[in-house]
């Protein structure tokens, strides 16, 4: 690790409620990481307190991190909400009325969830770097691509193995109105009449379309989703729907060619809850999800690992949660790849995974 004096941890990603909620739990900056993480519900327990714990990872996350920086020497400093701009080789920071000058030698700029994809932060990295420092994240190339929810971006990286991970898929470009019923047959009699439209992804995630083309009146609902892919940074991609065995969320870490899965959780939906009638499909929001833990010693956990592993040799992503799914019928289908998911950690053994996932993403980002 480089020698750095101090870590500015950037939080103007988090709503307004998100941070008040964050300063409220301030006694967590001097916790160890089991004691931030039982402030964090563990997965497949009614352990939730409203009045002790969180639901938002990333407040979590961020204590994670600050327990982190200090257990290196590093002195974290948090910030939100800063009006700042950059001047030949000055960062600066306006304050009220003033304008202050941040020191910049051997400091680095953190952020765990944003995209930084201004081209402020592709400056301020530069200058950082000039000054012995850095801007540091998760996935750092999420800052060049359309940021970490940008589901094509993996798919894109994967599409020399389309036929392995990701099955039959259509992508349109510039189908106008009076296009989308010829374009909508040949999707037909090519996918079949179960279909899944995602804006950017397949069959997961919030947004996510089942159609079933032998009803009546689907035209209009999805002629809205076809129009979507022209506005900028929006593309749709259209895939059969398959019949699901088991989803695969894989927690992995890919450093200096070293790659590392360190837990996987399977997914179980709700059978209750008819897709084909549904606008849209949301996690959490309208679909019941049950999630069961895979220990490290199973056969499930091997062939998990196994299959994540074999996919990140096509993908750059450093760190993240690669999920998939097996179909009854035996095919693996690649879903997408979250930059920085929410842990879900269940208590125990898994709990510990989690926290040498996380110190394994801050070891890259400060190495």
């Amino acid at each position: 690790m480089k020698k750095i004096r101090e870590a500015i941890i950037s939080l103007d990603i988090m709503p307004k409620e998100t941070y008040e909620k964050f300063n409220k739990f301030s006694k967590l900056q001097n916790a160890s990481a089991d004691e931030i993480w039982k402030h964090y519900p563990s997965t497949g327990l009614n352990n939730y307190d409203k009045n002790t714990m969180v639901l938002e990872a990333s407040i979590i996350e961020t204590y994670l991190l600050i327990n982190y920086l200090r257990d290196n020497n590093i002195r974290p400093r948090l910030w939100h909400n800063n009006p700042l701009f950059i001047h030949n080789e000055k960062l600066l920071r306006i304050k009220g009325e003033e304008i202050i000058e941040e020191p910049l030698e051997n400091l680095y700029f953190v952020s765990i969830r944003e995209a930084l994809s201004h081209p402020f932060f592709r400056i301020l990295k530069i200058i950082l770097q000039q000054k012995g420092g850095d801007l540091v994240k998760p996935n750092i190339q999420t800052m060049e691509n359309a940021g970490c929810m940008n589901k094509f971006y993996a798919k894109r990286e994967l599409y020399n193995q389309r036929e392995k991970y990701l099955g039959d898929v259509i992508i349109p470009f510039n189908i106008t109105t009076r296009d989308h019923h010829t374009f909508m047959k040949y999707v037909k009699e090519h996918l079949g009449n179960k279909i899944v439209l995602k804006k950017d992804c397949v069959q997961e995630g919030k947004g996510v379309i089942f159609k079933d083309l032998s009803r009546e009146n689907q035209m209009e609902s999805i002629s809205k989703i076809l129009n979507s892919h022209k506005t900028k940074d929006r593309e749709v991609l259209i895939s059969s729907a398959y019949e699901i065995e088991r989803e695969y969320r894989c927690y992995f870490t890919q450093h200096d060619d070293v790659k590392t899965v360190y837990s996987i959780k399977q997914r179980v939906n709700s059978e209750n809850i008819d897709v084909y009638n549904q606008d849209d499909i949301t996690i959490y929001k309208n679909i019941d999800v049950k999630w069961h833990e895979v220990k490290t010693n199973t056969d499930i956990f091997k062939f998990g690992s196994q299959l994540t592993k074999e996919m990140l040799d096509s993908l750059s992503f450093d760190t993240g949660c690669l999920e998939f799914a097996k179909t009854t019928d035996g095919k693996i289908v690649f879903f997408e790849v979250n930059q920085m998911a929410g842990p879900l950690p269940f208590a125990g053994e898994d709990t510990e995974n989690m926290t040498k996932y996380y110190y394994s993403i801050f070891d890259n980002m400060f190495k």
